[in-house]
Parts: structure tokens; sequence; C-alpha cells
């Protein structure tokens, strides 16, 4: 293949012959499936597949499925769909989805995977038409619901959120922020959706994730959206850029990332309200309500008010106090400035992202592994970097460091020893293609069999596996990777 995985998803819940699968799509558009065949010692192993699984084509398999300017690629374990939005502006914005085709083969056949690709299953599409005022939406990002919400997926971008419940009914969850001229500093308080501004990045909060949803925007706000109370009782947390990606990390952590190399982790219980509250925790076991402004009050005043107990404010004062000839009009609406970041409970220094949206993120999260509180980040040069939650330093790691250095090395902090791991680096073209260009997909997975998780990343036209605790001998890895290099798969190594 030519060209760049933009998306990628990887499964793993093949237990029964042990082979994983993957659905990729390169450059937004054509959409791949392939099986991932390993050996016993967790490489990936065509040689060995081709012997083990006579039956079974290994070659990638081009799907008839094909959205253009495709957004987000997301699976839902539960129902056995595969979500898949676009960003292409339309009047009728719509989540669509196909279900990959899944058997038990007979006795005689048990060698035959699970999950049949290439199948090229029916495609079905649902929209809603773009809310009233609004000419034409995309959707940037989708985010598969857990098993027991009432919802199956919901999907996120300059029109609101939409909502697709298990009874495969769409609706707006959200209504889209108005124009942002239409606002004047003397005029009431926005929706609290327009302050969060186009939708880029979703997830369902750890703590009650079937009503709790993460909502990261365009202007830096990530609401916390609580699908049991009013919209001016959500929480939001203020990001120094826009909020790329969001993860709910643990029971009260919220880790965002996005441009001017901003990524830090939050703590849930710091969150504001639209009412303007928010819990302080002082130290001493009492929790204090401090009490903030971002916009200014109506100019109208409550039936009943006076106007002697009410506090005036610059666009409010009698008109005598105003020098009549200097007249200033009300600054506009500008969510980017509305309000001081949050302060978080950790940074990232050694972050870099400059600019790109969308560009690959990832946080281990398989069962057992959480302690490990790692995440994987894409950098703007085109190298991954691995970062510990714990304390926000990035995690050394010889093999993932390499990632987009055709040479073998990637900075002067790496050790060069001559030693044989650092032979394992592939330096062919596809290697030096990913050189400088950002890797846009890449995903934590376990594998059937698998002792621990991997990280997959979609390096220009491969996915390579990068894997914990996988040792074997440079002369069985090396014979190893030709023949997983001329079926178009990057090689297994271990960092």
């Amino acid at each position: 293949m030519i060209g760049t995985i933009s998306h990628l998803w990887v499964g793993g819940s093949d237990s029964r012959t042990g082979l994983g699968v993957t659905y990729a799509a390169v450059d937004d558009d054509s959409l791949t499936s392939s099986y991932i065949p390993r050996d016993g010692a967790d490489e990936v192993n065509f040689a060995y597949a081709n012997v083990r699984y006579r039956r079974t084509d290994f070659m990638p398999m081009p799907e008839t499925i094909t959205i253009p300017q495709l957004s987000s690629l997301r699976f839902h374990e539960p129902s056995g769909r595969m979500f898949l939005t676009s960003r292409m502006p339309t009047r009728t914005p719509s989540i669509a989805w196909f279900s990959p085709s899944q058997s038990e083969p007979p006795i005689e056949e048990e060698e035959r995977p699970t999950w049949q690709l290439g199948n090229s299953p029916n495609l079905i599409k649902i929209s809603a038409p773009t809310p009233k005022g609004t000419k034409y939406g995309v959707i940037n990002t989708s985010c598969p619901a857990p098993s027991y919400s009432r919802l199956t997926c919901i999907a996120g971008g300059d029109v609101g959120l939409l909502q697709l419940t298990n009874d495969s009914r769409l609706s707006w969850l959200t209504k889209p922020p108005p124009p942002s001229s239409s606002f004047k500093a003397n005029q009431d308080s926005p929706p609290p959706m327009a302050k969060h501004g186009e939708v880029l990045s979703l997830d369902f909060l750890t703590v009650n994730p079937a009503e709790v949803i993460l909502v990261g925007g365009r202007t830096g706000r990530v609401c916390v959206l609580d699908m049991r109370v009013p919209e001016e009782e959500w929480g939001w947390i203020k990001h120094p850029s826009s909020a790329a990606h969001v993860r709910s990390v643990g029971s009260h952590g919220v880790l965002v990332a996005g441009p001017m190399s901003a990524m830090r982790l939050y703590d849930i219980r710091w969150c504001k309200t639209e009412k303007g509250s928010t819990i302080r925790d002082d130290g001493d076991g009492t929790a204090s309500i401090d009490t903030v402004m971002d916009w200014q009050p109506s100019r109208s005043a409550a039936p009943g008010s006076s106007s002697r107990n009410r506090k005036l404010y610059y666009n409010q004062r009698p008109q005598q106090h105003r020098p009549k000839t200097r007249t200033r009009e009300p600054p506009p609406f500008n969510p980017l400035t509305m309000s001081t970041p949050t302060t978080p409970i950790l940074t990232f220094p050694s972050y870099r992202n400059a600019e790109n949206i969308h560009i690959g993120f990832d946080v281990l999260s398989a069962p057992h592994y959480t302690a490990y509180n790692l995440a994987a980040a894409a950098h703007d040069d085109g190298t991954v970097g691995l970062y510990s939650l714990l304390d926000g330093s990035r995690v050394p790691s010889k093999t993932i460091d390499r990632i987009g250095f055709a040479s073998g090395f990637g900075n002067g902090d790496l050790d060069q020893d001559d030693d044989d791991d650092d032979d394992d680096v592939d330096a062919g073209p596809n290697d030096a293609f990913s050189r400088g260009n950002v890797i846009k997909s890449l995903m934590f997975q376990t594998l059937p069999g698998d002792r621990h998780p991997s990280l997959f990343v979609g390096e220009g036209p491969r996915i390579k596996k990068y894997s914990f605790g996988v040792e074997t001998s440079k002369g069985r890895r090396n014979k190893n990777r030709t023949a997983r290099v001329e079926e178009g798969y990057g090689c297994e190594e271990e960092f």
C-alpha cells in the first residue's frame, strides 16, 4: 500500500485461534483488513502462520467500504459494530457502521478464524439533519459507549454531539454553538456548549461511564457532560490549547493533549461549573467553594430586585458616569480568552506537538496494567514517546524512541552502544517515509495468548507491533523480518 495509515483499530477477541485482526484506513479513505499471525514467542511471524493456518489468507484484504474524509474508526464490542464517521461537510451529519462477519466454524475447520475478513459487509448509515440555522456540519470524532449504557455510540464535531441509542435512534445530545459574532458583552450568557466550540475528542468517564462524558473542544475547554443534570451544572476544565485528545485516567484523572505541546493531567474534582462554583480542597479535611464569573450578567434585573443592591458592571453604569464623547463597542465573544487555564496536577514537558490535531495518542488501560499508567503520544517530528502518568516523565525505550528515524537513532540521549539490540532497526524506504511525517494512529492492545499488551503503530503504510518482554535471538528476528516486510507488515520489537 502507498500512503499513510490515518486510522487504526486492532482486535484480540479470537481466543480460539489466537489470531489478531486489524482494520486500517490509508489517507482517510480506503479501508483494509488483515489478520495478525504470531508464533509461540508473541512475534508477528508469517512463515509460521502459513504452516499453522493453511486455509487462511494473510495478505491484507481491501474492503469495499469507503468513507470519504474518514474522521474516526471505532469498534463497539457489545454490539459487534464498527463505527465510522466523516469530516466531509454535509447537511445531514451521520454515523455509519458495519458488522464484521464473525462465526464459529465446524469442528473440522478449527483453524478457520472466527473473524471472516474481506466479506464486504453492508454499510449502514443513519443521519440527523443539521439544527436550525446551520447549513453544513462535520463530524470529527466518535466514541463507543460502555456495555451498561443506554447509548451505543456518540459522535461530535462543529454541530454539537450526536447520540446513538441501543435501539438505533440517532438524535442531538447538545445544540451547536451560535455564530460567535452574535455574542456581545451586554448580552445574556451563551449556551454552555458554545464555550467549548467544535468537538475534537470524546471519552466516557471511568467513575460513572454510563452517564458522564468528557468532551474536548477546540477552544481548550473540556466539558464534563453529566446526562443526569441540566447543562448549567456541567463541569469544565480549561486546557491551554485545543483538546485534541481527552482520556479518563483512574478515578478522578483527566488526561488532555493538544497543540502548543500542551499535555496535562487534571483532577476532575477541581472542575468548575457553568454556575460559577468549584470545590477546592483546603488540605485540612474541609472544602471551600470558590465563585467565578466568566460572563457578565444580563442588563435586565430579575423581577422584584433592587438596583441599589445590584453590582454595576462597566456596561451597566449610569450614562452620566461615562464620557459622552467616547463610545466603546463591547468586545466580541472569544472563547479562547474567556478564562485562565485550570491548574494541572501533572505536566509533560517532553511532549512535542506544535500544531497537529489529528495525531496518534493512546493510554494503556488493559486489565491488570493500569498501575503502569503509561501513555503513548506521537510527536510532530514523526517520533513517538512513552510517558509516565505518575511523574510526567518520558519513559526511555530503545525501540519506541527510534520510530521515525531510518538511521536508527532519534536523538543524542539514546544509548548507542554496539550491542545486538541496536541492530534491530529497519532501514528501508518505508521507514524513511515515516521520518518527519506525523504518526496519525497508534493503539494499545493485548492479543490472544500474548503475555503482555502491545503497542501498534501505523508507520507510513505499515503497521508495527511493539511488545513488552519479548525475548528472542537476533538471528531469529532477522529471519522473520524478511517474510514480514514482503507481506507489508512491520517487525515486532521489544521495549
